[in-house]
This record gives structure tokens, sequence and C-alpha cells, in this order.
């Protein structure tokens, strides 16, 4: 049963794939995690968690992220990048660059 769900469940939107993509726009927005998780009405040990990848980000979450900071939900779960804000498409391309080579 889990290998069907895996197949079903697209990769991209799993919480570890997730959690990066949430760091890097929290990081753009150049807002920290306590100003960040406020905003969303997210508790800040859970964002902690989501951003790490070990907890999922609950849609409504994604959905107060979209209508507040414009990043679109294909974004957030996604990944997908013509769902991110023009003008701040090529410094969050270049944060989620720089986490990826620092790992």
């Amino acid at each position: 049963m889990k290998k069907i769900a895996e197949q079903l469940i697209e990769r991209e939107s799993r919480p570890d794939r997730v959690g990066p993509r949430l760091t890097a726009l929290r990081e753009t927005l150049v807002l920290s995690k306590a100003e960040f998780a406020d905003s969303i009405s997210l508790d800040r040990s859970s964002l902690t968690k989501v951003e790490k990848g070990e907890m999922g980000l609950d849609i409504a979450v994604g959905e107060r992220i979209a209508v507040m900071y414009g990043f679109g939900l294909d974004f957030i779960y996604r990944g997908d990048l013509s769902d991110v804000p023009l003008n701040l498409r090529a410094q969050l391309m270049a944060i989620l660059f720089a986490h990826k080579a620092a790992r």
C-alpha cells in the first residue's frame, strides 16, 4: 500500500522538498523565522520542522503564504518557478542554489 501512495503523491510535494523552498522563500523576503511564522499564524517550532523537512506544510498555511506574499501554491508544493513573483525569481533561485551547494 505504501508504494502505491508514493506513486500517487508527486515527489516534489514531499516535506523534504517543500522545506527548502519555504526556507528560500522566507530568506528572499528577508524575514526571520519568528517574523515569518508570526505573519502566517504558524507557531515557530512548526516552521522550523517544516523548513527541515520533518513535517508537511498544511495547505491552509500554504494558502496564507500565497495570499500574503504572492508565491503561488505551485511553487510552494511543486517547485514551479513560474509561480514566483517575477521581481523575486532571480534572488530566490540564487538562494536555492546556494543552499543546494552548501549541502
